[in-house]
């Protein structure tokens, strides 16, 4: 079957400013030539520290941003090449739920304006249809009807969240973007959430992109882990597969910051060098070597191609 969504070569630049007085633009590679797909039912898990360039792949993925290189397709068709009315109606088909549920919902608004909004964008149903689609939403996301008539505050974290989840799913999508949608939660209401998502994916088929930089929680949720470094993925792999395997350094050094379960138990750590570089300053080579145990002479000078050294595993690294 077609994935439901797919990026070749993605890539994205920004502009800014060199400084409050110079007011000549620089630019940079938020995403550099990003590759993947999301196929039907499937649950792939986006990794990486804060800055890397997850939220913009959020943004190219759902067709808000166009690439300035390569191509972004929903379904099989590029959106940016088609007319308004058809890139509204492909966009209905992936949506996305914010980190944020304090943020992501309209204060002013009750949930069942919430909820109803995207059908009166998209025209789904006639509006006399609008209180019952609203409340079949907020069921699915284990919220009675009874609460259309509340405001956002009136909500815990996790009720929040289920109502932006309910938000999305009202359109009958056929995959979701969850852009770190538990790490504003509490723990015992992130498993909530998280169990509420399997559960979700089981019953209505859905696809997941899921971003986070919480390792364990793509573990859990995921088939498959793409690491991103800088706007590169650097590493893809099954996650059933990732402790059996040899990671990319920076992978390796992620995983060892996962704290054990067991407090006596001492974990071996490498020291980490620096921190990551500036954007608009890229080292030559492989964007990770000042910072990498194990770097030799070629990743000073050349950056390592994303390549395939074991079945349904991808690499970008000179290391063997």
């Amino acid at each position: 079957m077609r994935p439901i969504l797919e990026l070749q070569d993605v890539s994205k630049r920004y502009s800014v400013r060199r400084g409050f007085f110079d007011w000549r633009k620089r630019s940079f590679y938020a995403l550099y030539r990003v590759s993947l797909e999301l196929g039907t039912n499937k649950a792939l898990g986006i990794l990486g520290e804060s800055g890397c360039g997850k939220s913009t792949l959020a943004r190219v993925a759902l067709a808000l941003e166009p690439p300035d290189e390569g191509e972004v397709r929903i379904a099989g068709r590029e959106p940016f090449s088609l007319s308004g009315a058809e890139r509204k109606a492909l966009r209905r088909r992936v949506q996305i739920v914010f980190q944020d549920p304090f943020s992501s919902l309209n204060p002013r608004k009750r949930v069942y304006q919430l909820l109803a909004e995207p059908l009166e964008i998209h025209g789904l149903c006639p509006r006399s249809e609008f209180r019952e689609r609203v409340a079949e939403a907020l069921r699915l996301v284990g919220l009675s009807p009874d609460d259309m008539g509340s405001y956002p505050h009136q909500f815990s974290g996790g009720q929040r969240q289920r109502i932006a989840l309910a938000r999305a799913l009202i359109l009958s999508p056929e995959a979701l973007i969850l852009d770190e949608p538990t790490s504003a939660l509490d723990v015992s209401v992130q498993a909530q959430i998280l169990n509420l998502l399997l559960e979700l994916q089981e019953r209505l088929k859905l696809s997941y992109l899921f971003i986070s930089h919480d390792l364990p929680v793509l573990f859990f949720l995921c088939e498959e882990v793409a690491v991103m470094y800088l706007g590169r993925i650097v590493e893809r792999a099954p996650t059933k597969d990732f402790f059996s395997t040899r990671h990319h350094p920076y992978t390796e050094l992620l995983l060892e910051s996962i704290p054990s379960p067991d407090p006596g138990k001492k974990k071996r750590r490498r020291l980490v060098r620096g921190e990551p570089p500036s954007p608009l300053r890229l080292p030559s080579g492989c964007p990770f070597h000042p910072r990498c145990p194990e770097a030799q002479d070629i990743c000073r000078r050349e950056e390592p191609a994303l390549e395939k050294k074991a079945p349904a595993h991808y690499l970008a690294c000179h290391r063997r």
